[in-house]
C-alpha cells in the first residue's frame, strides 16, 4: 500500500479508503466512496439508491447512507447518515455495493424528490405495487413512513379518490368555491366542474395506471369536453402534492377568463 501510494498509483480519498489514480471520479465513484466512508456495513439509501438502480436519471446533491445502529463517527460532507436497522429483505448487493432494494429505494426516493420517483419505477416495471406495500409495512412508524402513507394510499385506490380529496382540500384552503364533483357531461363525469364558467378540472393519477386503452379513452373524453365548450385543466398527483400554488393560480385564471 505504501509503495502504491508513494508511486502515485493509489490516491487516498478517506481514512483507509483509496482509489486508483487513473480512475475517473464519476457520480458512481462518488456514491461508492460516500457509502464506504460510513463503514463496511453501510448501505446506499434514499434517492441516491433510486439513482443507483436506474430509476431516476440524476444523483442527488446529498447522498443518503444507512449505518448500523451504534455506529460512531464524524459527519461526512455531502452525506446524510441514518443510523437505523434495515430488514434483510430491503438490502441487496448491486454493482458490488450494499444498496437498499428497489421498492424501499423508490419509496424513500419519492419522499426526497416526489411521487414521480414511484411512477418512474412502476412504469419501468422495476417493481410492483405489492412490493411497494410490503416495503412500506416493514418501515411502518420509521423515518419517512408518514410521507410514504398517502402515496401508498394513492396506489391502492387507483388515484381518483385520494387525488379528489386532496384537490378539494386545496380549493377549500384557497377559498375557491362554486364547483361540483363528478358532474355529468358528454357521456362522461368531470372530476370537478365549475359549471357556470364551463371549466373542467380533471385529476390524473400515476402514469403507470394509464395503459394504451386508458390513454385513448382520456384523449377522447378530453376532446369531447373541449368540443362541447369546456376549458379542460389536467393536474397530476405531483401537481397536487408539490405545486398546489400552481394548481390554484391556473384554476383562478381559467375561471377569471371565462367570467
Amino acid at each position: 500500500m505504501r509503495r502504491r501510494l508513494s508511486a502515485g498509483e493509489w490516491v487516498g480519498v478517506r481514512p483507509r479508503l483509496y482509489r486508483l489514480a487513473d480512475h475517473p471520479v464519476t457520480d458512481r465513484t462518488t456514491a461508492r466512496i460516500a457509502t464506504l466512508s460510513v463503514g463496511p456495513s453501510a448501505t446506499l439509501s434514499g434517492l441516491a439508491a433510486a439513482w443507483w438502480h436506474g430509476i431516476v436519471d440524476d444523483p442527488p446533491e446529498t447522498i443518503t447512507v444507512t449505518a448500523p445502529r451504534g455506529r460512531h463517527g464524524p459527519p461526512i460532507k455531502g452525506v446524510r447518515i441514518l443510523n437505523r436497522f434495515l430488514d434483510d429483505a430491503d438490502v441487496l448487493i448491486r454493482g458490488d455495493l450494499r444498496v437498499t432494494g428497489v421498492a424501499l429505494s423508490a419509496l424513500e426516493g419519492a419522499v426526497e424528490q416526489g411521487a414521480g420517483v414511484l411512477d418512474s419505477a412502476l412504469q419501468q416495471r422495476r417493481i410492483s405495487v405489492e412490493r411497494l406495500e410490503e416495503a412500506y409495512r416493514r418501515r411502518y412508524r420509521c423515518v419517512g413512513a408518514a410521507e410514504m402513507a398517502p402515496m401508498i394510499e394513492l396506489l391502492e385506490s387507483g388515484a381518483r379518490s385520494a387525488a379528489e380529496r386532496l384537490a378539494v382540500s386545496i380549493l377549500d384552503d384557497a377559498g375557491i368555491g362554486g364547483w361540483v364533483a363528478n358532474h355529468p357531461s358528454c357521456g362522461y363525469e368531470i372530476d370537478l366542474a365549475f359549471i357556470a364558467q364551463m371549466v373542467a378540472v380533471e385529476l390524473d393519477g400515476f402514469a403507470f395506471h394509464r395503459d394504451a386503452d386508458t390513454f385513448q379513452h382520456d384523449r377522447t373524453r378530453r376532446n369531447a369536453l373541449i368540443a362541447a365548450g369546456w376549458t379542460v385543466l389536467n393536474f397530476t398527483w405531483t401537481d397536487l402534492t408539490e405545486r398546489a400554488g400552481y394548481v390554484v393560480s391556473t384554476i383562478r385564471q381559467a375561471i377569471s377568463a371565462a367570467a
